[in-house]
């Protein structure tokens, strides 16, 4: 099988959800704090923590879900493959009435599929904030703290 073929099934089998079962909490502590990408967005990890507070993964209702500092109505979106791991997290949360901040991506690291393939889960996991944001009253832009506070306009 190609390379093409097996990044296309991978992300075609890859599910966007709020919720991760609580069995999974050791991949999302991999995927989320010793992800060996990291060195990549170092810079932005830090300013991240300085600016906002510390990721942390608790349990409520039976999933798990991810806090960062004392910030409310963080909200946390996972690419999960069909047996419900996860490949990839977005953190964000609406910091202003015109703005949703992504405070933490992480993207599981893909070894055998390479670049492509964690690229390509990124970018679904962007296209679901961005859609999300897109139906949130008021909001008409998204910064990734990754990027210098880079902001993206939804309607552009």
């Amino acid at each position: 099988m190609g390379i093409i073929v097996a990044v296309r099934q991978l992300i075609n089998s890859i599910w966007i959800t709020s919720q991760l079962a609580t069995d999974q909490r050791s991949a999302l502590e991999q995927l989320l704090f010793f992800n060996e990408n990291q060195h990549r967005v170092r810079g932005g990890i830090l300013q991240s923590i300085d600016t906002y507070g510390v990721p942390e993964i608790h349990e409520h209702d039976g999933v798990l879900g991810i806090r960062v500092g004392a910030i409310a109505g963080v909200q946390s979106l996972f690419a999960v493959t069909a047996d419900g791991r996860p490949r990839g997290v977005a953190v964000f949360v609406r910091l202003a009435r015109n703005r949703i901040v992504v405070l933490h991506l992480g993207v599981e690291p893909s070894n055998h599929l390479g670049r492509e393939a964690n690229s390509l889960v990124l970018i679904r996991l962007l296209h679901e904030v961005r859609s999300a944001a897109r139906c949130t009253r008021g909001v008409d832009r998204i910064e990734l703290v990754y990027k210098s506070r880079a902001a993206l306009p939804l309607h552009a």
